[in-house]
């Protein structure tokens, strides 16, 4: 039988990621904040004027291997004569819009990353930018042939990450950040969320009260589905809570995630109907407690 982890008020800590099971149950911040910064294709880079003031501007970019964005930018730009008088920026990216699927913007996961941008001289790293740049932003082919233009490179020195409704907000180390792996679910998974939420509620709710122990229900959303398992926001009365449901087998595309969650279900409703065996069940751990309270 699975057990639930103890009750808290706030998010889980990054070192409690594990289920009871002792399975990798969660992305950890890192991965989510890398995760938004690969997703995303576009943002809002803020430099400083001659006034000291912040200046958002839209901006395009890829990432480099170490997940540093690159923008290719016009010398004609205000942002870019912004950041020749002082390098110092931030980038503000925040999952893009094909990923909502009818979630409120508000959540969406973002990030911010803060550092020092310059231009890229390097030519072997050009050629490889030119390649990266063409295939995610198909418009650019006559701006990469202009001199006009210039690739700028922000070299991260400090990244926040926020989760949606401003969750599991933290400053992610930098290192970890570099060499982490973002989720290949990311930009799909929401409609399967919503899908789920919408037809499955029956099921939604069997699960709730065998593996959770929690009865009298009134709705549960599957909030999100990454690579290691799924988000359940679930009301009860006026209690309103959330777990995390971790997948038991390794998730590398939508099918297998659809059939992870088939799989919860159908141990669900085998234990409903009186089938049970030993460690039956997904890793569950619950992340927040009575949250609109």
């Amino acid at each position: 039988m699975v057990s639930v982890a103890a009750e808290t008020a706030e998010s889980v800590s990054e070192s409690d990621s594990l289920s009871p099971k002792g399975l990798p149950c969660r992305l950890s911040v890192t991965e989510r904040a890398r995760t938004v910064a690969q997703s995303c294709i576009s943002a809002t880079l803020s430099t400083v004027e001659d006034s000291a003031a912040p200046f958002g501007s839209h901006v395009d970019y890829v990432l480099d291997a170490e997940g540093a964005p690159v923008m290719l930018l016009s010398e004609q730009s205000l942002h870019t004569q912004n950041v020749k008088a002082n390098p110092v920026v931030s980038l503000f990216a925040q999952m893009p819009s094909e990923a909502l699927a009818g979630q409120p913007t508000a959540a969406m996961a973002r990030v911010s990353i803060n550092g020092r941008i310059s231009v890229v001289e390097d030519m072997d790293e050009i050629l490889s930018l030119r390649t990266a740049y063409a295939v995610t932003h198909t418009w650019s082919e006559r701006l990469l042939e202009s001199p006009k233009f210039a690739f700028w490179k922000l070299v991260p020195e400090k990244i926040y990450y926020v989760g949606g409704f401003g969750a599991g907000s933290e400053w992610v180390d930098v290192a970890d950040y570099s060499t982490a792996t973002s989720d290949i679910l990311a930009l799909e998974s929401n409609a399967l969320a919503n899908k789920v939420s919408k037809e499955k509620q029956e099921d939604l709710k069997t699960f709730c009260s065998e593996f959770l122990a929690l009865a009298d229900v009134d709705t549960v959303r599957v909030t999100s589905i990454d690579r290691l398992g799924l988000d359940l926001r679930i009301t009860a009365g006026q209690r309103t809570e959330e777990y995390r449901v971790g997948f038991e087998c390794k998730v590398l595309s939508m099918e297998d995630a659809k059939s992870e969650i088939f799989k919860i279900f159908q141990e669900a409703w085998e234990k409903a109907e009186g089938f049970e065996w030993e460690d039956m069940g997904p890793p569950v751990m619950k992340t927040q407690q009575d949250i609109l309270r």
